[in-house]
C-alpha cells in the first residue's frame, strides 16, 4: 500500500475532556470531537493537539478544526473517563483550530474530507473509486497496523459530472468532499464516503497499490449510545425514531447545500465559552 498519500477533515466541531495525552509533554492535549453527520449520526474523533501558544480550553467548546484523519485501529491509544474505545471512529491530529459562537443549527453540518492517494478499484457503472489513505497519526503509531483512511469516493449525478471522469487504476488523484457516511466491519470502521466536489488527476503510481478483497459492511450509520455530553439533536427530538435516523444514512449522495453555511453567521468569541446549551431560535 502506498504511503505517498493523506487525508485531512476540516469543519465545525464540538470538542470535550480536554486532556493530556502524555504526562510528560505539558503542551500535548487530546479531545473528544464530534462531527454532525446527520440527524442522531455523529463522527466521533479522538484528536491530538499540541498546544504551542499554552491556550486555556474549557471542558465543552466550539471550534473549526483542521485535523489529519484515520480510522482508529485495534490497539491504538485512546482515553476516556466516559468513551470506550470501540466508540472513536477516527483519530486524528490537529493542524489548526479557531474558536467560535455557533448555534446548533449552524453546528449541523457535515465535514470536508480532502484526500490525495492513488486510486483503486474504480467503476464506471457505479461511479467510485477508493483511496486509502496512509499516513501518520500518534494514536495508531504502535497498534502494527497502518494508520489509513479508507475512503469511497463518488461522483453525483449532476450536469458537471455527466461523463464522470472515473481515475484508471493507480492514478494518483486528489480530491475533495463533503463526508456522507460510514460503514463498519466487525464493529470497527471500516470504509468513509464522500460526494466527489472536485478532484485532480495527477500521474500513475509506478509501484502496484495493494487492492483490499471484498467484503460486505455492517454497522452502516447506527445510532449509538455514548458519553458525550452534546448532542447535535434537538431536546424535543425522538431519539428512538429509526425512519429519521436510517433515510439519510442509506442515501449515498449529499444534498447540494449541505457546506453552503458551514461558516455562516458564526462570531469568534473572546470570552470562555458558557454550557452548549441549544442556543438556537428552533
Amino acid at each position: 500500500m502506498s504511503s505517498q498519500a493523506s487525508a485531512t477533515i476540516t469543519g465545525l466541531a464540538v470538542l470535550e475532556n480536554p486532556r493530556f495525552y502524555d504526562t510528560k509533554q505539558s503542551n500535548s492535549f487530546v479531545f473528544d470531537a464530534q462531527f454532525y453527520l446527520a440527524p442522531h449520526v455523529t463522527l466521533v474523533a479522538q484528536l491530538r493537539y499540541y498546544n504551542a501558544k499554552g491556550d486555556h480550553f474549557d471542558p465543552m467548546g466550539q471550534y473549526v478544526v483542521c485535523s489529519t484523519i484515520a480510522k482508529t485501529q485495534k490497539g491504538a491509544k485512546l482515553g476516556s473517563l466516559d468513551i470506550k474505545p470501540e466508540e472513536y471512529h477516527v483519530v486524528g491530529d490537529i493542524i489548526w483550530l479557531i474558536r467560535v459562537s455557533a448555534t446548533k443549527q449552524q453546528l449541523r453540518n457535515r465535514p470536508w474530507i480532502s484526500v490525495s492517494g492513488a486510486a483503486i478499484i474504480p467503476s464506471k457503472d457505479s461511479g467510485t473509486f477508493q483511496v486509502n489513505a496512509v499516513q501518520f497519526t500518534h494514536a495508531n503509531r504502535n497498534t502494527g497496523h497502518p494508520s489509513t483512511m479508507p475512503i469511497e469516493a463518488m461522483f453525483p449525478d449532476t450536469p458537471r459530472y455527466a461523463k464522470k471522469p472515473i481515475p484508471k487504476p493507480n492514478t494518483y488523484v486528489t480530491l475533495g468532499g463533503f463526508l456522507s457516511r460510514y460503514t463498519k466491519k466487525n464493529n470497527i470502521p471500516d470504509r468513509f464516503y464522500i460526494e466527489v466536489d472536485h478532484v485532480v488527476f495527477l500521474g500513475c503510481s509506478q509501484i502496484p497499490v495493494e487492492t483490499p478483497g471484498k467484503s460486505p459492511f455492517e454497522g452502516s450509520c447506527r445510532k449509538r449510545k455514548q458519553g458525550l455530553k452534546f448532542s447535535f439533536d434537538d431536546d424535543d427530538d425522538d431519539d428512538d425514531d429509526e425512519k429519521d435516523l436510517e433515510t439519510p444514512c442509506k442515501k449515498a449522495r449529499l444534498s447540494g447545500d449541505t457546506g453552503s453555511s458551514l461558516f455562516g453567521g458564526m462570531k469568534p468569541i473572546t470570552g470562555p465559552l458558557n454550557s452548549l446549551s441549544d442556543t438556537s431560535s428552533e
